[in-house]
């Protein structure tokens, strides 16, 4: 092999030899790249995302542990308006917490007035004041465990 004006001559015979080299860099150069991608693919672990619409929740009634078993209301507000929810069994209401303007909020309805089945109704009232409308909900049969979709509209 000789070098001549920036390229290589190979004497015969010789190209077997250089096939082989040529062979092995690109061996260990695909290794080396499963090797870097290997670690760095391991190296984090998975994030903890919040629950879809829980940021900027205000949960008045939570005490820090979930439990799998939570009574839970998910307000999606399309209103411009940020809203106060309550609930409703019977004559009893209840402040709920507050869901942000244009999203999603998740709010736990606590077990003191979830025993058993009940027939529960939501309301959500503008936090601002001035011609704004509140929004009441049907009768929904809740029970523990469940999930309520509280849906409040866009308006002008």
């Amino acid at each position: 092999m000789r070098w001549s004006s920036g390229r290589v001559e190979v004497a015969e015979g010789g190209g077997d030899v250089t096939r082989r080299r040529v062979r092995t860099i690109w061996i260990l150069a695909i290794g080396m790249l499963a090797l870097v991608s290997a670690c760095a693919t391991g190296s984090g672990g998975p994030k903890k995302t919040p629950a879809p619409g829980t940021q900027g929740a205000v949960d008045l009634n939570g005490d820090g542990r979930g439990t799998s078993n939570e009574t839970t209301v998910v307000v999606d507000n399309q209103n411009l308006n940020e809203m106060t929810i309550y609930a409703y069994q019977g004559t009893q209401r209840m402040r709920l917490g507050r869901a942000k303007s244009q999203g999603l909020t998740q709010l736990k309805i606590p077990s003191s007035i979830v025993n058993g089945v009940v027939q529960m109704r939501f309301l959500a009232e503008p936090m601002v004041t001035g011609g704004q409308r509140a929004y009441l909900s049907e009768m929904i049969p809740v029970q523990p465990g469940d999930q309520v979709d509280f849906l409040i509209p866009y308006t002008r």
